[in-house]
């Protein structure tokens, strides 16, 4: 009997589901396997810096340790020579950090016609620059302000006076004021440089 078949009809679909099956099943084994292999070596990984880190803490400890011992032997009139020796040498790493071109070129960027800066005084440690300076009118005094607003390296500009004072050579009235800004430079560390 040619084509006599005793198999159900859906017996070839059948076969192919369980092929695949079969398939996902190995290929889910494998990435399990993938999965607890990372797992372990992450683990092994994370445990070597941690003893790296148990070392390195224990050092630090030892060299705090003689630190003190050494700091101890050493006279207390001749650490505050060193401390005051150290704080001079940081105002004058301080003041060489500092950009005065920066400074400069922002504030000509910002600095309208008619307003005349007489003094520039930064304040190293904190980046707070004082400007002392006349302008021809308080619309100038205005520009002035909105233009150093403007620059994203000066930030909280603040006007603190401005008076009214009449020229010595009976020229026309002047606007003396002064005004207090952060500068920051580019690297946006919040302090001037």
């Amino acid at each position: 009997m040619a084509g006599f078949n005793l198999a159900p009809a859906d017996f070839r679909r059948i076969r192919r589901g369980r092929l695949l099956a079969a398939g996902a099943l190995g290929l889910l084994l494998l990435l399990l396997a993938g999965q607890l292999a990372a797992w372990a070596w992450v683990r092994r990984d994370a445990g070597g810096v941690a003893e790296r880190l148990l070392r390195m803490e224990q050092q630090l400890s030892q060299h705090e340790a003689e630190v003190r011992t050494a700091r101890a032997d050493v006279p207390a009139a001749a650490l505050r020579r060193y401390e005051v020796r150290v704080a001079a040498y940081n105002k004058i790493l301080e003041a060489a950090a500092f950009s005065w071109i920066g400074l400069l070129v922002e504030l000509e960027r910002s600095v309208p016609p008619n307003v005349f800066l007489r003094e520039i005084a930064p304040d190293l440690s904190t980046g707070q620059v004082t400007l002392r300076g006349n302008a021809r009118s308080f619309d100038d005094l205005t520009r002035l302000l909105r233009g150093l607003e403007q620059r994203t390296t000066f930030r909280e500009v603040f006007l603190l006076n401005q008076a009214q004072t009449k020229s010595q050579d009976g020229g026309p009235e002047t606007m003396d004021f002064t005004v207090t800004l952060i500068y920051r430079t580019a690297d946006a560390s919040g302090r001037g440089e």
